[in-house]
């Protein structure tokens, strides 16, 4: 049988990891790359629900349909990509994502289609290139682990990843609100005028954008197999690659955590800082607009 470590030397054990230059780089790819990537418009929900007429059964019933897409899209890379270069690939599925997203989000913006067939067939397509981003992270994972330490390395590596996603999140609560008509108000989407139409493709321009900046972050993945077993062999190890992962992670959870709690708590959602208008404001507002946003709440559930 296998010897059970101790707590003590299991700390000891994720310490001399946490040091290498190796696994920091493979960190700051798998944090940084959804925390960039993932500050998305605030508007998406909306133009899905009140401009596309997107309804819960058709939702659910494409849902499936893209997981399959998903399952054959594994297949593809395991069959024709495997030992094609990691960072081309995510270059390649990104660009494509962006563009086929960019396609089904300007023609129901601008009303040239709105019908939720339409806009749906938009999240099976996307679903082939999501699973070579899927595997590509799974393979870093892979590449990191030694014999023993499998357990830590994905979790570490999926914690720092998971992270990444909330903190997208909150800044682009903080970002997007700045948009004016405010495109998180229900009642722009049921007026629909041509300049706030504009703003909506604007913000989801901003979104592009960070997606597109997101790719900058390639340069911390390895980019086969090869490179990172060798980066694991040649590369140093430093306590200060340590302090600055746990440091990092650190401060992303308490602001993730901060920002996405107080958005969702009435008394604190209006605060600037949780992606609100600002506490003032939301008093100074008549008593009928309080009503008209508690209305939209409603129908957005």
């Amino acid at each position: 049988g296998t010897s059970q470590l101790k707590f003590s030397e299991y700390c000891v054990m994720c310490w001399e990891l946490l040091k290498s230059k190796a696994f920091f780089y493979a960190i700051l790819f798998v944090f940084v790359t959804p925390a960039i990537g993932n500050i998305n418009t605030t508007a998406a929900g909306q133009v899905k629900i009140s401009w596309a007429g997107v309804q819960n059964f058709q939702n659910q019933m494409f849902s499936v349909l893209g997981n399959l897409m998903f399952i054959m899209g594994l297949w593809l890379v395991k069959k024709k990509f495997l030992n094609s270069s990691w960072r081309m690939m995510l270059i390649v599925t990104t660009v494509f994502l962006l563009l086929l997203d960019s396609f089904f989000i300007t023609l129901t913006v601008f009303d040239v289609v709105r019908n939720q067939y339409f806009y749906l067939g938009e999240t099976v397509l996307v679903e082939v290139p999501k699973a070579a981003n899927f595997v590509v992270s799974t393979f870093v994972v892979v590449e990191m682990a030694d014999h023993g330490n499998e357990g830590l390395v994905y979790g570490l590596m999926t914690t720092a990843g998971n992270l990444g996603l909330p903190v997208g999140n909150a800044i682009g609560n903080q970002i997007y609100r700045l948009f004016e008509p405010s495109i998180s108000s229900t009642n722009n989407y049921i007026e629909d005028t041509l300049a706030f139409r504009r703003t909506v493709f604007y913000s989801f321009l901003v979104s592009y954008g960070f997606s597109f900046l997101s790719l900058a972050v390639l340069y911390f993945l390895p980019r086969q197999k090869a490179e990172a077993q060798e980066r694991k062999a040649t590369w140093s190890r430093r306590p200060i690659y340590g302090y600055v992962t746990v440091a990092m992670l650190s401060v992303a959870f308490i602001y993730s955590l901060m920002v996405n709690f107080m958005s969702m708590i009435p008394s604190t959602m209006c605060l600037e800082f949780a992606g609100g208008d600002g506490c003032n404001s939301a008093l100074a507002k008549p008593p009928l607009s309080s009503n008209n946003s508690n209305s939209s709440n409603v129908l957005l559930r």
